[in-house]
């Protein structure tokens, strides 16, 4: 993964949880959880990442 991607997915997962926390606080736990799929997706896009560097470069 670029540095480039990795600082926007930072950011992306901060905002969210940013947003995520501000509903919470505000009593919309509806608004609050909505938020959750995001987070989903960016596991998923984020893993292939994790198992690659485990297994190191490919000789």
């Amino acid at each position: 993964m670029s540095k480039s991607a990795a600082i926007a997915l930072i950011l992306f997962v901060v905002s969210i949880l940013t947003f995520t926390t501000w509903q919470l606080f505000l009593g919309r736990f509806e608004a609050a959880f909505s938020a959750l799929p995001f987070l989903v997706i960016c596991y998923f896009f984020v893993k292939p990442w994790q198992h690659n560097q485990k297994n190191g470069p490919p000789e």
